[in-house]
């Protein structure tokens, strides 16, 4: 088994996510929204980072990082088969070494997209995405780094299937994913789990993973890199269309990528 696939692997054994009927804003990731429905998902992470995984996969110091992140992501109900998603990403990143510190304000990305249900065999659903992602701002000197202005270009392949896990009741989704990144920056494939656990109607607990791996030729003096992070989270809802979510996430291992450890809050909108 090649180094690519055994981290793909990897990331895949953490799984993620979690939703049952009860609780209609985790109904995310492989599953349509209805028909002339919306969901908005308004996040805030705080990111933070004191060592780097270098390119041997051990962390090392270089300097401190934080960053704090707005994300609006919203899915919208075309037809039964057919959902529209997008999501704008604006953030405050600080760096500090060698004494000195830089700042930069910025939005980040715009993607459009949309996700269509193919069929569900065996109480498993499948699906396609695709995504086309603008990047707005730079993402550093690195030649293999996205530019403002470079377009992105995702398609992938997502399931679910509900389960029942130690007594309770949810679902589980994956999503594998191929991002072809124009000119001569590395392709990245991606691999995301999901397991989630309801509590009771108004209470979900979910634990989600994500794997990341750039691919192809790379003009990156450092070489290639990879990362696979956890997340764990609580969504409550409060009230019938609106939750709230406080979640901690963090990178375990990789290669060229910081050692990020973060906090989040997301607000649920269904309307």
């Amino acid at each position: 088994m090649g180094d690519f696939t055994q981290k793909l692997l990897f990331g895949c054994v953490s799984v993620f996510l979690i939703c049952v009927s009860t609780v209609k804003s985790a109904l995310a990731g492989a599953w349509p929204q209805p028909k002339g429905e919306t969901e908005v998902i308004i996040s805030v992470t705080q990111t933070l980072a004191h060592r780097t995984f270098d390119q041997t996969g051990n962390a090392v110091s270089r300097g401190r990082f934080k960053k704090v992140e707005i994300q609006v992501y919203a899915e919208h109900g075309l037809t039964d088969r057919v959902t529209l998603v997008g999501e704008v990403a604006r953030s405050t990143d600080k760096t500090e070494a060698f004494d000195r510190q830089f700042t930069d304000t910025e939005f980040r990305r715009v993607e459009l997209g949309a996700r269509a249900h193919l069929f569900t065999w065996d109480e498993t659903l499948y699906s396609l995405d695709a995504l086309a992602i603008l990047n707005t701002s730079s993402a550093g000197d690195d030649p293999a780094a996205s530019q403002s202005g470079d377009m992105d270009y995702e398609v992938a392949v997502s399931t679910g299937a509900p389960v029942m896990f130690m007594g309770l009741f949810g679902f589980s989704a994956q999503r594998f994913a191929y991002r072809y990144r124009p000119g001569i920056r590395p392709a990245v494939a991606s691999a995301d789990a999901t397991l989630g656990l309801n509590w009771g109607p108004d209470w979900m607990t979910l634990l989600k993973s994500n794997t990341e791996y750039s691919i192809g030729r790379t003009p990156s003096p450092q070489g290639h890199y990879w990362s696979s992070k956890a997340e764990l989270s609580v969504v409550h809802r409060l009230q019938p269309g609106f939750a709230v979510e406080v979640g901690t996430f963090r990178t375990f291992v990789g290669r060229n990528v910081l050692k990020e450890t973060g906090l989040k809050l997301a607000f649920w909108y269904d309307f």
